[in-house]
């Protein structure tokens, strides 16, 4: 790596929204350069390119600067390079800030801060972390996969040899550095990644540099002080480390959401219900304050009493600070959402829907916030008080929906309970009703019935449940029906896969949503990811378990018998990524991205910085996981064997497992190599699967399968079809 003591800046690009004098892009150049493109500005030295660097800068005057981790590399080390020039005698003024202060920064721990006064530093790469999950974070991927657009790369070797070239290499070194700073820009504008925290910054009335920065807990604390400010109180100044470090120690007594245990195996016709916004709802209904939280001086007269423990005021002896901030931002919410809908200019729109996000993100901050050990304002009680409130809740409607309501009749567009529809008539269609799973703010219902229930039927059933529900619960809780899952597969708690099908304008819109499983996972195998969600695609949608068993044989097939050097895509499907965190001495333990990272040094003398995930692969070979590790391009470059069995062991087969287990599928019938087949392969059973019919368009599918044997569960054998379990 450069050290700004030793190693010069050479070339700094610009790239301008809107245009600097007529100029999209700038590339400053530190030594005189012929022939170049209009936006090329070559300079004597790298002190003149410097000084020119700041007085564009100062010209320009941006509100914004935007960079590609130029918080930690680009801004730092102009800054050191200045004043090591400086102290050589070279004559340099670095202003950047409105205020004519100069380019400086500030480290605290891991995490750099640059200054520019008056101006919002923007990182596009930590913005791109929060909001996308890849693999990898360079430049080079992250422009491939969310612009469509490449980046032009030198290797950092041969650096020096395109500098001091004066032909094609050198102007191939410009395009580079101008390309960088092009994908940088577009990448927040085209992203659209600023409209949220712009949106966040005026809702809560906090600086856009704090927000950008991370500052969720800023941001409450601006309302709340602004709040406290009008009804004449103060709050408490921020903890000290001492006083935080209690508090993490307490917070071990902050108990969660209640998840119910699910009813394992694949359900047919299963409705989506969620509480709408649980947690503000919950301190908005009842009460929950600081402000309103009984201490010493008890009240007369009654008080609301939450399951955990700890009693609070009622509204009408004191309404707390805290349910009035989230009553304005829920009314706000709920306006700003009308004007969606009457919104028929396209940045009108995207301004309120930013503003709606943002407004979200604000309503459901508080409860975190009174749990977090940094907070001014920090209640163990209140935050036990929320939660204890949202697992009354979820038990509670579990109750209503699986003994007092138990079944609902169908008769024409009318969902009624047992005791309005009367007496039955065959026309008449009863849906039993049972809780599938629940998990804090969300309730899952299997939907039984005689015969193929529709989407429309179903979802009769979920607005009729959502109301009966709704109706139980003091203002403004509310629960909502929000999808159906046609089929659910249920594995354990936090971990499932549904054929989702939510209502639109246009009709029914599906998609399979995944949680827990390894499909939305990095630190698994793309090709993990693409077997899972294929199988999950023939299980649940095609309803064919028999495909999906021949597909994950085929995978595993193809893995056994690659060849490094020539399938170049299988080798990439099997990358691997971990993020280095800190210095590589400062691990305790030896693991695989250290591995390729010391490997890389050793070869090229490059040094990965920290927060950059390092891609590699295991090879074939003696000795532990960790020392097999291997760059991916080094083992494509030298046809090195790949560890196959830790692939199709490791990372293929316990995923794929854990989903065809619910049909009775072994994973000793995974395992194929179809240049290698013995005995065994040749009668290897396959689950007895009737395919069903390809689905109908709008979703209303059939999906029939032959009884199992009988399957052993609590130590009982239970006769059961699919979709009984």
């Amino acid at each position: 790596m450069p050290s700004p003591d030793v190693s010069p800046i050479i070339m700094i690009s610009f790239a301008f929204e809107p245009e600097y004098r007529g100029h999209k892009t700038l590339v400053l150049v530190a030594k005189p350069a012929e022939g170049m493109d209009a936006d090329v500005i070559s300079c004597r030295d790298e002190t003149e390119m410097l000084n020119r660097f700041f007085e564009i800068f100062c010209e320009y005057d941006p509100d914004i600067i935007v960079g590609y981790n130029h918080q930690d590399f680009d801004i730092p080390y102009i800054t050191d390079r200045v004043k090591a020039l400086v102290t050589k005698g070279e004559s340099i003024n670095p202003v950047v800030g409105r205020d004519g202060s100069k380019i400086g920064y500030r480290k605290f721990g891991l995490i750099t801060r640059t200054e520019f006064k008056g101006r919002v530093v923007v990182d596009a790469l930590p913005l791109v972390r929060r909001a996308f999950s890849l693999k990898q974070y360079t430049l080079r991927v992250v422009s491939k996969e969310l612009l469509s657009r490449e980046k032009l790369d030198v290797p950092p070797l041969e650096m020096e040899e395109y500098w001091v070239d004066t032909g094609d290499k050198f102007r191939k070194f410009v395009d580079y550095s101008r390309r960088d700073s092009e994908l940088a820009l577009e990448l927040i504008l085209n992203l659209r990644l600023l409209d949220k925290y712009i949106a966040l910054a005026r809702v809560s009335g906090s600086l856009l540099q704090e927000v950008v920065d991370g500052g969720q807990t800023s941001m409450v604390e601006t309302l709340l002080l602004r709040e406290f400010g009008l009804r004449d109180r103060v709050l408490l100044p921020k903890p000290n480390d001492g006083v935080s470090a209690e508090r993490y120690e307490m917070s071990s007594d902050l108990k969660g959401g209640e998840v119910l245990e699910p009813k394992k195996g694949l359900l047919e016709n299963v409705l989506i219900l969620d509480y709408k916004s649980l947690y503000p709802t919950i301190m908005m209904a009842h009460n929950l304050c600081y402000t309103t939280v009984v201490t010493e001086d008890r009240p007369e007269g009654e008080t609301i009493k939450p399951p955990s423990g700890g009693e609070f005021v009622l509204p009408e002896v004191s309404k707390g600070i805290v349910p009035s901030i989230l009553e304005d931002l829920l009314n706000q919410r709920t306006e700003t959402k009308k004007r969606m809908k009457r919104a028929s200019d396209q940045n009108e729109y995207r301004v309120l829907d930013a503003t709606q996000l943002a407004l979200k993100i604000l309503l459901n901050s508080f409860y975190g916030y009174s749990g977090y050990a940094r907070a001014r304002l920090y209640s163990l009680t209140l935050a036990n008080a929320v939660t204890s409130f949202g697992r009354h809740n979820i038990l509670n409607t579990r109750e209503i929906i699986n003994t007092t309501i138990g079944k609902i009749v169908l008769r024409g567009d009318a969902a009624l309970l047992l005791k309005e529809a009367g007496e039955l008539s065959s026309s008449d269609i009863i849906v039993e009703l049972s809780v599938a799973y629940g998990d804090t703010d969300s309730v899952f219902v299997h939907c039984k019935s005689g015969g193929d229930l529709s989407l429309e039927e179903i979802s009769l059933v979920g607005n009729r449940l959502s109301a009966i529900v709704s109706a139980s619960l003091p203002d403004p809780m509310e629960l909502e029906f929000e999808s159906i899952a046609k089929h659910a597969l249920l594995i354990a708690k936090k971990r499932y896969a549904l054929w989702l099908f939510e209502p639109s304008n246009s009709g029914w819109e599906g998609q399979i949503k995944v949680k827990g499983m390894e499909t939305v996972r990095r630190d698994w195998c793309e090709l993990t990811s693409v077997t899972l969600n294929r199988v999950l695609e023939l299980v649940l949608i095609e309803g064919d378990v028999d495909r999906a068993v021949e597909h994950v044989r085929e995978v595993v097939s193809n893995v056994r018998n690659l060849d490094p050097a020539k399938d170049s895509e299988m080798i990439e499907s099997l990358i691997l990524t971990r993020t280095l965190t800190r210095k590589t001495d400062s691990y305790k333990n030896k693991q695989p991205h250290l591995t390729v990272v010391e490997k890389t040094k050793e070869r090229t003398g490059s040094v990965s910085s920290i927060g950059t995930r390092i891609p590699f692969v295991i090879t074939a070979g003696k000795g532990l996981f960790v020392d097999r590790a291997e760059d991916p391009e080094y083992v494509r470059e030298h046809n090195i064997p790949i560890d196959v069995d830790y692939y199709i062991k490791k990372q293929i087969l316990p995923p794929v497992e854990r989903i065809l287990e619910v049909f009775g599928v072994k994973i000793s019938s995974l395992d194929f190599d179809s240049k290698q087949k013995g005995l065994f392969d040749f009668e290897a059973k396959k689950p007895e699967v009737n395919n069903p019919e390809k689905p109908p368009s709008e979703g209303e599918n059939k999906v029939k399968v032959q009884e199992q044997d009988p399957f052993q569960e609590n130590g009982r054998a239970e006769q059961s079809s699919l979709f009984d379990f």
